[in-house]
């Protein structure tokens, strides 16, 4: 089972966006927005729907994607769970919560 991603920049987001005039080169973007009443170690968790921090890369358009894959089976206010391998508009959570896991 997946680590649980939480929000406030605390877990890492590999994103397609690069530094630089190199926007196809991968950078590490951050988590943004979450739950303020279900917690994983203390931080509020990823949900669907909820946006990684905006980015603007020089050169690049900024932008914050909405969580987009998510648990089908574990819900967090009626909203399924973020876990590392879920993406943002493909830029892909990298890390989690090191004690919690959940499926599906």
């Amino acid at each position: 089972m997946p680590l649980v991603a939480r929000k406030s920049s605390v877990d890492t987001v590999k994103s397609p966006d690069g530094d630089g005039d190199d926007c196809d080169k991968v950078s590490t973007q951050f988590t943004d927005k979450g739950s303020d009443t279900v917690f994983a170690e203390g931080i509020g968790v990823v949900r669907q729907g909820d946006t990684m921090i905006s980015h603007n890369e020089p050169g690049c358009s900024p932008h914050a994607p909405a969580l987009s894959t998510f648990s089908l089976t574990v819900f967090v206010e009626g909203k399924g769970l973020g876990r590392i391998g879920d993406d943002y508009d493909l830029h892909v959570i990298s890390s989690g919560a090191a004690t919690v896991f959940a499926g599906g």
